[in-house]
């Protein structure tokens, strides 16, 4: 690779918020385990129910992420995905299609655990989105359980309380 392509590259890296706040030599760490592609739009990048082969940073462009056939969310400049199933080896969650020309940033699943061991940084910052998908999804999961509940009115065998046991035998 040329200087100008690396530097280029390692610009591009400074640039994302999931690299923001790492140092030189972890950006050159970085930009030596990953490769920059074009994809055109409408070409899927991962399929629901599929093994992991790598983690994606979208640079420009957007991605459509679809669950069971339902658009789930829109992906854009920054966002990145495929690190749960290369966390946890399970497969895939999602599908995601280019909606539109994409330049990306790809980890082969080897060099993304490689920079989650050598780089504490990096490993906080997955963790984080990690975290934040959780909650992101526990939040639509409980929307979806109250408008279910408004429908039904039975009670929840979780939210009667101990003490309607000791009431009855007074």
């Amino acid at each position: 690779m040329t200087m100008t392509m690396q530097s280029t590259k390692l610009n591009r890296l400074a640039e994302v918020e999931l690299f923001s706040g790492a140092t030189q030599a972890d950006l050159d760490r970085i930009a030596g385990r990953c490769v920059e592609l074009q994809v055109s739009a409408g070409r899927e990048l991962c399929r629901e129910g599929e093994r992991a082969r790598e983690f994606v940073v979208i640079l420009d462009g957007e991605a459509l992420v679809t669950i069971d056939g339902r658009q789930t969310a829109y992906l854009g400049q920054g966002s990145c995905f495929g690190e749960m199933a290369l966390i946890d080896g399970h497969k895939r969650t999602a599908t995601v299609t280019a909606r539109s020309a994409m330049r990306v940033l790809v980890f082969d699943g080897d060099d993304f655990r490689a920079l989650l061991e050598e780089l504490p940084g990096f490993s906080a910052r997955i963790l984080t989105l990690v975290v934040g998908r959780l909650r992101l999804a526990n939040s639509q999961l409980s929307q979806l359980s109250e408008r279910a509940g408004s429908m039904h009115r039975s009670p929840s065998p979780w939210s009667i309380s101990a003490r309607s046991d000791t009431s009855t035998t007074s």
